[in-house]
């Protein structure tokens, strides 16, 4: 990011905050409390008043969301005995040593056999392996059964899969669609609703009001299917449309 990323102090109501202020190609702002850091997310040429406006405006909302954050249960660790979610479903992760690195989904537990079983960070890395493959095979399919029953016809132009940070999806200006890896953790009906949400901004790329009444179309229900996407313990959102406590990622 180099000279797109600020660095700011910021103390309110005896809270003191830590704000990286990180300047990218997209479109609105938006703030992002995780358990290491404040993120506010900014436009390249969003000037600074408008930078400060809102960020003061939401002073209130960050103590409450640092009190949120703070006490939330741990993310679990990537050692042996740990339980994670895996396609809807809290499951053991059963980490042995050996020779290689493998992972596979075997008899209801996450098998990773690892040459460093007792480190974390390389346990992680296998762990998003597994996560990386198995959505470079399901998100294809899931993606074209979606265009078959989207209410529209629609033309997405190419699919990437990748792991981010703060989104579970998000469609370019150009109609690529990206999806994140990490939703191979979630139950199949989220997977779906964020290629639905992601197909709607195809034929029209902000929220506004058409947008969900297409939702309402694509997905009756996509308002209770939502909460298959939280992730209770890893942050808070606030993107100017409300509150997002209790979950890292958005839908943009």
């Amino acid at each position: 990011m180099g000279n797109n990323r600020y660095h700011r102090q910021i103390r309110h109501k005896n809270s003191q905050f830590s704000l990286v202020i990180i300047r990218s190609k997209r479109k609105t702002l938006a703030l992002h409390v995780l358990p290491e850091a404040v993120e506010v997310r900014a436009p390249l040429k969003c000037s600074w008043l408008a930078i400060d406006n809102f960020i003061e405006s939401r002073l209130d909302w960050l103590v409450s969301a640092q009190d949120q954050v703070k006490n939330q249960p741990r993310p679990p660790k990537f050692l042996d005995g740990e339980v994670h979610e895996y396609r809807g479903a809290l499951v053991a992760l059963k980490v042995v040593t050996g020779p290689s690195n493998h992972i596979e989904v075997h008899d209801g537990e996450i098998l990773l056999q690892s040459k460093q079983p007792y480190s974390e960070k390389y346990n992680q890395d296998i762990f998003f392996k597994l996560l990386k493959s198995e959505s470079q095979r399901l998100f294809p399919v899931r993606l074209e059964q979606s265009v078959v029953d989207f209410p529209l016809t629609v033309s997405p132009r190419g699919l990437r899969i990748r792991r981010m940070r703060s989104r579970w999806g998000s469609c370019s200006e150009s109609g690529e669609i990206c999806l994140n890896s990490l939703l191979v953790q979630k139950d199949i009906k989220a997977l779906d609703l964020v290629i639905a949400h992601e197909l709607c901004h195809l034929v029209h790329f902000y929220h506004n009001e058409a947008f969900y009444e297409l939702m309402d179309l694509a997905m009756p229900d996509w308002r209770v299917v939502e909460g298959l996407l939280k992730t209770p313990e890893v942050g808070a959102d606030e993107n100017g449309q409300g509150v997002r406590a209790g979950s890292q990622f958005a839908l943009f």
